[in-house]
């Protein structure tokens, strides 16, 4: 049932989604009190959250649109408690944007504008989250294996990447804002991930199926498709590197990982021969996902029980 609804050819599925979406967002954060820049951060993740879904509908990789919304937003919804740090909601965005700029680009050594652009959006996402300059690597991976950049490419690369920060720190020192200027002296110190990700093991079992698939079925495919796929494998790679080493007790900083993870389950169901297993997946997903969010709840549920019965 839930897979014809989601394959259909019909936006009813995705509209649904989306509007459910946004109730529940609201309804997880009716109790939290807001300032200018929760406000400010809420209003930049629903505009990633709307690049991310554009993105989808314009990508090769995928064929039925309700399959990528079901993933995309769950997981978003999950961790939505990012949009209350403006800074991590404007770095989410600008990786967004930055990964959209990568996916659509003429990617010829002769078209210079796309390196400024991707220095910009990566110096942006750096300024808001420092450790997202670690995304140069994947970058610069992405370069050597996929084209060649030229003197001038890479000198407007560095201007794009140095205005922004010239810019913003300007303007910080203008509006006192120092404490965010000092703030970047202890930016990269590590601060390795200390949160129990061991709920969501199932989903990253199901990664890892969809690259063996990929692989079983990469002979067979387009190589724009391939490309644009391994783009995605080395963004995702990139942002789980960052969140090891950066992230702490941050837990919805997973946030980050939704856009490329979409796409990995999506491209993995669609290619199912069967519907019963594509069922199975999408019910899957949706109840790791729910046992996650909910794990303190049902621990506390099971304790009381065990009390009962003690007693």
């Amino acid at each position: 049932m839930l897979v014809k609804l989601l394959s259909g050819k019909s936006f009813f599925a995705q509209i649904i989604l989306g509007i459910l979406f946004i109730l529940l967002f609201f309804i997880k954060t009716q109790t939290l009190s807001f300032d200018w820049q929760s406000i400010t951060g809420i209003f930049l993740f629903f505009i990633s959250i709307f690049v991310s879904l554009l993105l989808y509908q314009n990508s090769p990789l995928i064929k039925h649109q309700g399959l990528v919304f079901w993933y995309f937003l769950i997981w978003m919804l999950c961790f939505s408690e990012i949009s209350l740090d403006f800074k991590l909601s404007a770095a989410l965005l600008m990786s967004t944007l930055l990964f959209w700029r990568l996916i659509v680009a003429d990617q010829s050594p002769e078209n210079t504008k796309f390196l400024f652009d991707v220095g910009i959006l990566l110096s942006i996402s750096g300024f808001f989250f420092p450790p997202g300059f670690l995304l140069f690597g994947f970058l610069l991976f992405l370069f050597i294996y996929m084209r060649s950049v030229t003197l001038k490419g890479f000198i407007l690369f560095l201007i794009g990447i140095s205005l922004p920060l010239i810019v913003g720190v300007q303007l910080l020192y203008l509006i006192g804002q120092i404490e965010w200027i000092n703030s970047y002296q202890s930016a990269f110190c590590m601060d390795f991930w200390d949160f129990p990700i061991w709920g969501l093991i199932p989903i990253g079992l199901l990664i890892i199926l969809s690259w063996l698939d990929h692989l079983a079925q990469s002979a067979t495919q387009d190589i724009n498709k391939r490309q644009k796929y391994f783009l995605n494998f080395l963004y995702f790679t990139n942002w789980v590197i960052i969140l090891i080493l950066f992230a702490g007790e941050n837990t919805d900083a997973l946030a980050f990982l939704g856009l490329p993870l979409a796409i990995f389950l999506t491209r993995f169901t669609q290619y199912q021969k069967s519907n019963t297993v594509k069922e199975v997946l999408l019910w899957l997903y949706l109840a790791t996902i729910l046992g996650f969010y909910f794990w303190e709840n049902l621990l506390e549920i099971y304790e009381d029980l065990l009390g009962n019965v003690a007693f």
